[in-house]
């Protein structure tokens, strides 16, 4: 009987890995994007880059930029890009983690909170950034510079 649950158990497992659940081969397709993000023309730094695809079938990709505002986007592993298509595109940066009064704390259970907004808010959600990019196919290079 133990002999018998034992190789069920490990033709279920032989059976999901085969699968492809978590093979690079069998998810979508994905493209290289790298790119420069600045705010008046200034590098920004430690910025989250985000890329939400309009198909709905694929992942949203991020990046984080350096100090010279430079970022590549990963899906699911670093450096792995983005799903070719149609991106609508958000940045948030932040100055560093601010302290919460005692209340807040008490209320939330945390100890701080997001720092000041370092860019104008409207760039921190797709429904307002009114930043886009289509990924092609290779290697793409989406370069923004953010105003007020």
């Amino acid at each position: 009987m133990r002999r018998n649950r034992m190789g069920l158990l490990v033709l279920i497992c032989l059976s999901a890995a085969s699968g492809g659940c978590g093979s690079q081969s069998s998810g979508p397709e994905k493209a290289s994007v790298k790119g420069t993000i600045t705010y008046l023309g200034k590098p920004l730094d430690k910025a989250l880059v985000v890329f939400m695809p309009q198909s709905a079938n694929a992942l949203p990709a991020s990046g984080m930029t350096d100090a010279r505002g430079r970022y590549e986007l990963m899906t699911t592993t670093p450096g792995d890009g983005a799903t070719p298509g149609k991106h609508r595109v958000t940045v948030t940066a932040r100055g560093p983690d601010k302290e919460l009064s005692a209340e807040a704390a008490a209320e939330t259970g945390l100890t701080v909170g997001p720092g000041a907004p370092l860019i104008p808010e409207k760039y921190f959600m797709p429904d307002s950034s009114g930043l886009t990019f289509e990924v092609q196919p290779g290697g793409n290079t989406a370069d923004f510079d953010l105003k007020d």
